[in-house]
């Protein structure tokens, strides 16, 4: 699937090269139009070319890691003269016809980085990391539940991609113990807070009660007439 994917869209972002570079060459696009035209005559084919390219971006830099540096560094050129195609077309200017001109060699710009790295993807396309093509490979059998499929893989790598295997089941086994273990906790926080339920009713329950209740007169001793004689008397 990924294969698939990558192949139709590297066939798109040729096709879209190839229209940009037919229109310059016949004069459909040119740097003597005004902005606004010159962008509606391009914008369909820099829009597409603009989103296939974020998405092979991405695939390349999974298929062949190794390759980072100049895949970024191809990616970039070409990303940033589409880019500058666009602004420079909306800029506000008394001249339109200069920006015009300036946008038009941007364009042509990245239609020559644009071939550059389509040689460069062409290339990880028929020889991807060996490594990645074999997970790839297995992860697309395990996916489609089909039959697991033999694939060749140089001696050197086979110990690397044992190891590989044995670090994704340790690391399956290790969630599922820490799923069980969470499972377990949870329980005992429930069963914890039923038990406490009771008691913290309880009390506050007497601590309502406490306060409902009227305060007492700190000195509780009850005053009686006794206590009183009239004056004289011994």
């Amino acid at each position: 699937m990924v294969y698939e994917k990558f192949a139709v869209q590297l066939s798109q972002f040729e096709d879209g090269l190839q229209k940009l570079a037919k229109d310059i060459a016949s004069g459909v696009i040119f740097e003597r139009l005004e902005p606004i035209e010159l962008w509606k005559r391009s914008e369909e084919t820099v829009t597409r070319l603009m989103e296939l390219l974020e998405s092979l971006h991405e695939k390349t830099l999974i298929l062949k890691p190794e390759k980072a540096p100049i895949i970024e560094n191809q990616y970039e050129n070409m990303a940033k003269a589409l880019k500058n195609f666009k602004e420079i077309l909306f800029q506000k200017t008394p001249k339109p016809l200069a920006n015009s001109r300036l946008a038009f060699e941007q364009l042509r710009k990245a239609v020559t980085d644009g071939s550059d790295l389509l040689v460069l993807m062409r290339e990880i396309r028929d020889e991807p990391n060996p490594v990645i093509d074999t997970v790839i490979r297995l992860k697309t059998a395990a996916e489609n539940k089909g039959p697991v499929i033999t694939i060749e893989t140089p001696k050197e790598l086979q110990p690397i991609i044992e190891k590989v295997f044995r670090h994704v089941e340790a690391i399956r086994a290790s969630i599922i113990s820490a799923e069980k273990a969470l499972g377990e906790v949870k329980l005992h926080l429930r069963n914890l807070q039923q038990e406490c339920l009771p008691t913290a009713k309880k009390e506050e329950k007497e601590e309502a009660e406490t306060r409902d209740k009227p305060s007492q007169p700190k000195n509780n001793k009850q005053l009686s007439l006794s206590q009183f004689k009239p004056e004289g008397e011994a």
